[in-house]
């Protein structure tokens, strides 16, 4: 990966354009609503962004000021050909019940199963509820931060961990799809994970995410399991749809995005904590 410039005050995105712009209704727009039920409408890319997110800054020039905003260069320009390698999956999965799915030999040499993990760990990493927890994980032991070295702090974590957790995600564990025609799933600013702020590997990783309103991805490695099959998918119901929703909305803190099926605000997503 080629290294980026520095740009100080750079905005950059914890949801990627490339992945964001799937969540466009048909006039190419996305909902946000906020954990108080504030409602902004808006193209998908103005969402989704930090400002200094992924930048290392500190108060004087050194040499020590950088960025880490390439990391995520490769993953973002995998994403659509990973967002139409699951829909030519779903196209094969019509039945609301588990089916294995067979790949071809050109599916297999893509690499799609690597690449799909990767850029489940660059969401992950970049994800508002990964960084709070990073902070907090540092506040623990020192105190509060500022917004400042707060940031700081997290993208260099970032710096010292995603090509490790990314090397380490080749391989690892099993993938499921859950589809769904009728019903939409939403994103936030937080869903279900278990890759925190002391994660050196991902054996045992869990993850759960929408990446378009009608495909969600499961990410398992158990302790034990059967290698065959890699992937499994299934078509949903409302039932299903409604508790990937639920899980989002718990683990996320102060947004929400959906394309036509406004959710109803849990409990939880109004405590504006990531739970």
């Amino acid at each position: 990966m080629s290294k980026r410039k520095l740009i100080k005050g750079e905005k950059h995105h914890w949801w990627p354009k490339g992945l964001s712009k799937n969540w466009g209704n048909e006039r190419g727009l996305v909902h946000r609503i906020d954990w108080s039920g504030k409602e902004v409408t808006s193209k998908p890319k103005e969402f989704g962004q930090i400002s200094d997110g992924h930048n290392i800054l500190f108060d004087v020039d050194t040499p020590w000021n950088s960025t880490i905003e390439h990391f995520f260069d490769e993953p973002d320009k995998k994403f659509p050909k990973i967002v139409r390698w699951l829909e030519s999956i779903k196209r094969d999965c019509k039945d609301i019940n588990a089916s294995e799915i067979s790949l071809s030999t050109d599916q297999i040499e893509d690499n799609n199963f690597d690449v799909t993990r990767e850029c489940l760990i660059s969401l992950i990493v970049r994800s508002p509820k990964y960084r709070n927890a990073q902070a907090a994980f540092v506040e623990h032991y020192r105190g509060e931060l500022d917004k400042k070295e707060r940031k700081l702090l997290i993208a260099a974590n970032i710096n010292q961990k995603y090509n490790m957790l990314v090397q380490h995600s080749k391989g690892a564990g099993k993938l499921g799809l859950l589809f769904s025609n009728d019903y939409e799933f939403i994103f936030g600013d937080g869903f279900y994970t278990n890759v925190g702020a002391s994660t050196q590997s991902l054996f045992g990783v869990k993850a759960l995410i929408p990446l378009t309103p009608n495909i969600a991805v499961i990410w398992s490695s158990p302790m034990t399991y059967s290698t065959y099959p890699r992937l499994m998918s299934m078509q949903v119901d409302r039932e299903i749809v409604e508790l990937v929703n639920y899980s989002v909305q718990v683990y996320s803190k102060e947004y929400l995005f959906y394309r036509t099926q406004k959710p109803n605000l849990a409990t939880e997503f109004k405590r504006c904590e990531h739970l």
